[in-house]
């Protein structure tokens, strides 16, 4: 059952986690992963083995996911050497595009126009700057969103799910009310710990089964199926109680 809070919050401000809640990552990071596995061991790594790293917590840096895998494989990839094969198939080299190329935008235009009549809006995520301003250029949201935080903003150790992440957003945006979407259990342990309202996302071409029942366990008050379902979610009942509810 989703949890419920007896007074609505309010809310000024919505945050979004980036990979699998406003970008589908299935053909480029996700692949990027069973590509720098298989370079280094000559093993697979299958879709589901790398989405129950995922629902563990604690591999919110794709690196460190590719690193464990191999780990378990029983194969030790120096981390510097782990890096530079992920990002020379994720960005392309000699000619050869990269598998960002692949990615898709998951929230229409139309939608982030009407969230920005409500709310300021920001992205929190673990990707480096370059790419996801690689990414909002190429898909031409960049203008919609008011703060974005990157993995360059913090120290490695504090991120998601340490709320440091979060908090850099609120400050950027002067606010202290908002909700951070995210669709795993280090996004919601990240929102809670920072003190503002989390919900989950189920990411494209994941059974929504499993990981919404985590999702929820950690806190989460709402598990989106869709990012799309958004706006439906945010905007019913704003103009009257400025909450969150259906």
């Amino acid at each position: 059952m989703e949890n419920d809070t007896t007074k609505p919050a309010q809310t000024s401000a919505v945050l979004f986690d980036m990979d699998g809640v406003l970008v589908d990552v299935t053909d480029s990071y996700r692949k990027v992963i069973q590509e720098t596995v298989r370079f280094f061991s000559g093993k697979e790594a299958e879709s589901q083995e790398i989405q129950e790293f995922k629902q563990r917590g604690g591999y919110n840096n794709d690196w460190d996911l590719t690193q464990a895998i191999l780990t378990k494989q029983g194969k030790t990839v120096p981390k510097t050497e782990i890096i530079s094969k992920f990002q020379e198939l994720y960005l392309g080299s000699q000619g050869r595009a990269g598998y960002i190329e692949n990615e898709k935008w998951l929230l229409p235009k139309s939608q982030l126009e009407k969230l920005r009549e409500s709310f300021r809006l920001g992205i929190v995520t673990g990707r480096p700057r370059c790419e996801t301003t690689y990414v909002l250029r190429k898909f031409g949201v960049e203008t919609f969103f008011d703060a974005v935080v990157a993995m360059e903003d913090y120290p490695p150790e504090k991120a998601k799910p340490d709320p440091t992440p979060i908090k850099l957003a609120l400050e950027k945006l002067g606010k202290q009310e908002a909700v951070y979407v995210g669709d795993s259990v280090d996004d919601i342990s990240a929102a809670k710990r920072a003190g503002v309202r989390a919900f989950g996302c189920i990411p494209p071409n994941v059974s929504n089964g499993r990981l919404k029942q985590l999702l929820l366990g950690q806190g989460a008050e709402k598990v989106l199926n869709s990012i799309q379902d958004i706006t439906r979610v945010l905007l019913t009942k704003t103009a009257t109680e400025n909450g969150l509810r259906d």
